[in-house]
């Protein structure tokens, strides 16, 4: 015969398993598709972007960008000499100059 604790126990049991089993069978099933979607990390792709970020590092000491005074050190936020150089990186940025060093970048890597 059951004792009032046992059947307390198997009440709870057979209410929170289910909800147990429902949640652990959802979130698997959410995993599941994000783990197939992952993909190895091309190499090609990853020395690209990395042949980008050291294009644009030497636009932006092209432009002289990394001589410019800092900002804390200045009343205003930005000086001319500082916005001068901002558009002349923008314009370098924009321009064919900047595949010319993405391409130099990847013939170093």
């Amino acid at each position: 015969m059951a004792t009032p604790s046992n059947a307390a126990s198997r009440a709870i049991a057979r209410s929170v398993l289910p909800s147990l089993a429902t949640s652990l069978a959802l979130s698997l099933a959410f995993m599941l598709p994000v783990q197939a979607q992952q993909k190895p990390v091309d190499q090609r792709d990853a020395a690209t972007a990395r042949a980008e970020v050291i294009a644009d590092l030497a636009l932006w000491r092209r432009a002289g960008l990394d001589r410019s005074e800092p900002l804390h050190s200045s009343y205003s936020l930005q000086s001319s000499e500082y916005s001068a150089a901002q558009q002349e990186y923008l314009r370098l940025r924009a321009s064919d100059e900047f595949q010319r060093e993405v391409q130099k970048a990847l013939a170093q890597q």
